[in-house]
């Protein structure tokens, strides 16, 4: 089925990877390290080094990533990893490349597939077994310190009360931000932050990290293996590099607007409010170092009717470009 689909793509058209090993933080590489049935002991040492001690797996067993509704016409969910324990917990595992709009409702939204699906015809007490939805994300998301406060590697959501009393136990969120670990080998001290570690830098692995020298990691290394790939799976994760190159391109254009955006806004404030305050059309331009068309072509967008704030929005949706 693979050649099929990808029958009149030809190995010639695909830039040669240099690195060693595969990038984990693409679908193909996370779904390789962690969603492989011979890997499932990579998954469940992954999961058990940030649950507590009270919630540690010791089986997995994978399921259907694609969860069908209840109603045909409703909205299916396709995860990245599907599975349970022995005990019944669902595990929702995500490997999220880019910000998203509202990502936590979408998490939310993919528990509910999990928790209807322990529905039992019939006689039945409503007594769930947990979900938990595990979200890698490869990008920074509490960046707003005042809807999240201090900013956390590991971020442990659960349903409580003001008071902090839990409403259930049976549905919990653990959001990983990769780009905010920052430490070094000689840093690590638990086995959580040697997988965030690995997770970081897998790609750029040349010579392994002595503190990796453990069972789970090397065969977690040997998994990872661009050489081991077969040749329908190294056009898979091309295929899976190409698409994560395509998104970073797309972040750092979005991310240059941005700032382009507030420089302009900025400097379009700077104009307005010394304008306001008395300084001639040549003092501003020698000040902002813009151009003198510009600060008079600013200007006269100015109505003095209308506030500093409402001002700027006004000639920003001009398209001005200072």
């Amino acid at each position: 089925m693979i050649e099929q689909t990808y029958k009149t793509i030809k190995m010639e058209q695909f830039q040669p990877i240099d690195s060693i090993y595969i990038d984990p933080t693409t679908d193909f590489g996370f779904k390789k390290l962690f969603g492989e049935e011979a890997n499932k002991d990579l998954l469940m040492d992954f999961l058990n080094s940030f649950l507590p001690y009270y919630q540690q797996i010791a089986t997995l067993a994978f399921q259907k990533p694609e969860q069908i509704p209840v109603h045909p016409e409703d909205r299916k969910a396709i995860f990245d990893i599907l599975c349970e324990s022995e005990s019944g917990e669902k595990f929702i595992i995500e490997m999220q490349k880019a910000a998203m709009s509202h990502m936590m409702d979408r998490a939310l939204f993919y528990t509910t597939f999990p928790i209807q699906s322990q529905g039992i015809k019939g006689t039945w007490n409503f007594n769930l077994t947990p979900v938990y939805f595990v979200g890698i994300l490869d990008f920074d998301y509490d960046i707003n310190e005042l809807r999240w406060g201090k900013r956390k590697l590991l971020r442990i959501f659960n349903i409580q009360d003001e008071d902090g009393i839990l409403m259930t136990d049976k549905l919990n969120f653990k959001i990983l931000q990769l780009p905010f670990f920052t430490k070094k080998p000689e840093e690590l001290t638990t086995h959580f932050e040697k997988w965030c570690y690995f997770l970081k830098n897998l790609e750029s692995f040349e010579l392994i990290p002595n503190i990796l020298n453990e069972p789970i990691f090397m065969k977690a290394l040997e998994a990872s293996k661009v050489s081991n790939l077969s040749t329908n799976d190294y056009i898979l994760y091309q295929i899976s590099k190409s698409k994560k190159y395509d998104m970073d391109l797309v972040k750092e254009e979005a991310q240059r607007q941005g700032m382009e955006k507030g420089r302009i806004e900025t400097l379009i404030k700077m104009v307005f409010t010394a304008h306001i305050n008395g300084f001639s059309s040549q003092q501003i331009g020698d000040f902002t170092k813009i151009p003198l068309d510009r600060i008079l072509a600013i200007l006269e967008c100015y109505d003095e009717k209308e506030d500093l704030e409402t001002n700027v929005t006004n000639i920003l949706k001009r398209d001005f470009i200072a």
